[in-house]
This record gives C-alpha cells, structure tokens and sequence, in this order.
C-alpha cells in the first residue's frame, strides 16, 4: 500500500490546525477538496482518523500516530526538496506571517524586501493585525510578536527589545499637570489598549532594579490599535504608554513628551519571532528568520534617540 503524499499532508494540517477550514487556508485549497482528501485516506487505510466536532477536529489513536510518522516524513521529503533547490542557489516557496500592526509598518517593511529582493522566487504573505493570532489555526508559519510568550508549544527567537515610554502632549501637561508618583496616575486619564486583558493595567519596575509594580488606570478613551492611542495622545486626549519605536519621531518633533515617573520606569517587552515545533524546520523559513535576526538588531535607533538603554541580551529560544 502506498499513500499519496498531498493526502497525508493534507491530513496533517487538519490535525495542526484543527479545523477543515483553517487547513484549507493554510493550503491553498477549497475545503471540499481538504475534506475528500482526509476522506480518502480514511477508506485507504480502512481507519476513522479524526473524531469530528463542531468548532475543532482532534486525532483519534490511530490518526495519531499517522500524524507523528507522517509529519516527519514530509518534513524530510520538504526539507531534501529544498537542500537540493538551495545547492543550485535557489530558494523558493510562499510563507504565511503575522505580526503587530505598529512594529509591522514601521519595522518590519524594510526587512521583508530586502528578504524579498535577495530571494526572488520567494513569495510572502504578511498579515499584520494588533490582535493575537493563533499561528496553527490561521495558517501561518511564523509570527512577530511583542511581549511575553504564553504559548509553550512554539519555538522562539529573540530579536530584541521593545521599550515603553509613558508620554503625553504639552497640551495635555499644560492643562492637567504630570504625575510625581504611581499613585498619581489614578488622578489623570490613561488611554486604554483593548486587545489584551491587561489594557489597563500598567507595569512599572525600580529604576535600579526590583520588585515590579502593576497600576490599574482609568481614561474615557479605550481603543484596539496602537495608532490610535498615538493620534488620541497627539490630541491631548491623556496619558497613554507606547513603545519606543512609536513615540520616538513624536517626542523628537515636539508633539509628545516622555513622563518620568522617580525611582521608576515601564517595564519592557521582548521582540519575538515565534514558529511551531516541527521536526525539521523549512530552510525558507529558516533563511527568513536568520534575516530577520540581522536585520532588526539593537541598538536601535528610536532608543538612542530617546536616551534608552537595550536590556542585556538573553539566549535565544531555538
């Protein structure tokens, strides 16, 4: 018996990603033809494969282990098809990549061309949205992230840190005043991020190192992009806290001012490039995230013009 490699490769992403439709996003394909395609291996090996739910399809005990030695096995073929493609000087195939909006337009643009120029038969898909994305169940091979990692199951490298800067507008110090104390920032109106739960709760850390502190605040203002808190800060709408790589061209033309809180200072985030655990990771994506690595490296140029120190490197997650 021999199985035919689009349907077991088919099958493993119904398994990666859970979902008919997700899978098929992530192929390429119409559904119907990801369905006929699990459908057939089924009849093939004699097997029910995957016990089918509403909202998310799981393997059963023989659909496991198909799944493991399968995954491994077009890991290999992909990865041979690729070594060889790349002794001749050629890197070629699509990937699928998110990231956040902000750090996307701003970071990520020049690094993806010039990756692009470099390969010309690479061809990239790059979605940027501010809201946290599910890498297996929307398709992508990797993503940018900013922040902690929550997620155990993904690989990871690091690329950098994310300063944030507690900053409002002339305008807005003028009228209200600047706080002296993290307790004073429950008397000024804080703009609020509203996609992830901890949108009101800012985190601040002892300037010379410590225990961190959380500060729960308040604003009439709560919005789902950074953009928008940078423009509603520019108007003077209160204080909001940015990263670095936001706030830097602002505070340098004078349409926003850094708030120093004494003794403190917000606590930063890491810049991530994350993908899942495969056995064999593509040399595309491999290529892709080395390029990245070099080309967004510290010190970077938003922190030295603000005066920001970069955090000591860590080891990279491999």
């Amino acid at each position: 018996m021999r199985l035919d490699a689009d349907d077991l490769a088919t099958f493993v992403q119904v398994v990666d990603c859970g979902t008919l439709t997700a899978a098929a996003l992530r192929l390429g394909l119409a559904k119907s033809v990801v369905s006929k395609r699990v459908a057939a291996l089924e009849a093939q090996l004699g097997v029910r494969l995957l016990h089918r739910a509403p909202r998310r399809m799981t393997a059963t005990e023989a659909g496991a282990l198909l799944h493991a030695r399968a995954r491994t096995l077009l890991a290999q073929l992909d990865s041979l098809a690729e070594d060889i493609s790349a002794q001749a000087g050629t890197l070629r195939g699509s990937i699928r990549m998110a990231g956040p909006m902000s750090f996307g337009t701003r970071c990520l643009g020049p690094a993806i061309s010039s990756f692009m120029c470099r390969y010309e038969q690479i061809e990239i898909s790059l979605d940027l949205d501010d809201r946290h994305v599910d890498l297996l169940a929307g398709g992508y091979d990797l993503a940018v992230r900013i922040g902690r990692l929550g997620d155990s199951s993904l690989r990871s490298r690091r690329l950098g840190t994310s300063h944030r800067v507690l900053c409002c507008s002339a305008g807005y110090a003028e009228r209200v005043g600047l706080p002296q104390s993290l307790e004073d920032l429950s008397t000024h109106a804080c703009l609020g991020y509203a996609n992830v739960p901890s949108g009101h709760i800012w985190r601040f850390m002892p300037k010379g190192g410590g225990e961190h502190r959380s500060v729960v605040v308040r604003g009439r203002l709560t919005v789902n992009t950074g953009e928008a808190l940078l423009d509603a800060a520019r108007a003077g709408l209160g204080l909001t806290m940015l990263p670095s790589f936001m706030v830097g061209q602002e505070v340098a033309a004078g349409q926003l001012m850094p708030v120093s809180l004494p003794g403190w200072v917000p606590v930063p985030d890491i810049i991530h490039v994350v993908y899942p655990e495969t056995p064999m990771l593509p040399l595309k994506l491999r290529a892709l995230i080395e390029h990245l690595a070099g080309a967004i490296t510290e010190p970077f140029p938003w922190d030295t013009a603000l005066a920001l120190q970069a955090l000591p490197p860590r080891p990279p997650k491999r």
